[in-house]
């Protein structure tokens, strides 16, 4: 069963596809959740507090990068200063790790992380990881093995029990 994303950004909605059926759509309010995911814009980066800020489409109030959230980006050069790893008008894939508050925007990470019932897909991490909760070895050893086989190239999966106040409802048919 393939599922496929459709993102329309001007009128800031997306939909979730299944078998030419609409699984999930997705309406953003206008609120940065801690979770979501964007596609930002550096607008300046402050090298004195070794921090950046990126636009994610909010017209007032820009979110805010420190150096040692950046996560891939700074693992891909060995460099140390924040000048040398992001540029004004560079583009960066983040998720707010912190809402809004005041005055002030969102606090942002590089290390995005797409949680689920049971797995969470890292996109910039590696290998397959299992909660420690799961402490049967045969059950571990068979996690592994079907995470191994789940498991997208260049990714890391993390094998999880089932989250608390999991509420994820299908929608019907609109």
């Amino acid at each position: 069963m393939s599922k496929q994303i459709i993102i329309a950004e001007q009128h800031r909605i997306a939909a979730v596809f299944s078998e030419d059926q609409i699984q999930e759509l997705i309406v953003a309010t206008g609120t940065h959740q801690v979770g979501d995911v964007y596609l930002g814009v550096v607008e300046n980066v402050l090298p004195g507090i070794d921090a950046a800020f990126v636009n994610i489409g909010d017209p007032e109030r820009n979110g805010f990068i420190h150096v040692s959230d950046l996560g891939p980006l700074r693992l891909r050069r060995a460099a140390g200063s924040i000048t040398e790893l992001l540029a004004p008008q560079q583009k960066v894939l983040v998720q707010v790790m912190k809402e809004p508050t005041g005055n002030k925007g969102p606090r942002l990470t590089g290390n995005v992380s797409l949680p689920g019932r049971y797995l969470v897909l890292m996109p910039f991490g590696r290998g397959v990881n299992l909660s420690r909760r799961i402490r049967n070895e045969n059950e571990r050893n068979r996690l592994r093995a079907l995470a191994i086989l789940l498991k997208p190239a260049g990714m890391g999966l993390l094998v999880r029990t089932r989250r608390k106040g999991w509420a994820r409802k299908p929608l019907s048919k609109i």
